[in-house]
């Protein structure tokens, strides 16, 4: 009986730990912690090795609406992963957009830069899609007073 009692404490103790734990984290990443967790998941499904991804470089970028407090948090980087023959084919740009407001938050969107356009676009002597809606107003700023 006594064995009994200290695993049933062990296990509820284990239990409070790891909950404990759990909200600790949740708490001290914030908004921004939360939607690079989302940015990661959200890559790793839409890449072929989702074990292989890596993200080479990225940086945050958070803009907060002065009347309502709303935040909008943006995520900018380069993701790389593994081809079909197990090599690295080169990182791709891309941009996560997330919100935050009155203890709410979601993610809206992530949006990939694709190689094919960058390779036409490099022909052609232009800026992509992507750089110009995605990448020059949120992550490069200056970027898009150049091209403009």
């Amino acid at each position: 009986m006594k064995i009994l009692k200290i695993i049933l404490i062990s296990i509820i103790g284990l239990g409070v730990i790891l909950f404990s734990g759990a909200y600790i984290r949740n708490k001290m990443v914030g908004p921004e912690g939360w939607a690079m967790d989302d940015t990661k998941k959200y890559l790793r499904l839409h890449l072929k090795d989702p074990d292989s991804m890596a993200i080479r470089s990225s940086h945050t970028v958070v803009r907060v609406n002065p009347s309502t407090g709303a935040k909008n948090i943006y995520i900018c980087g380069h993701v790389d992963g593994s081809n079909s023959y197990g090599a690295y084919g080169g990182a791709s740009r891309f941009v996560s957009w997330s919100t935050s407001e009155s203890g709410t938050f979601s993610l809206v969107s992530v949006n990939l830069e694709d190689p094919e356009d960058v390779e036409v676009s490099k022909r052609v002597g232009m800026i992509t899609a992507f750089e110009k809606v995605y990448w020059a107003p949120h992550c490069a700023p200056e970027a898009i007073k150049q091209s403009s």
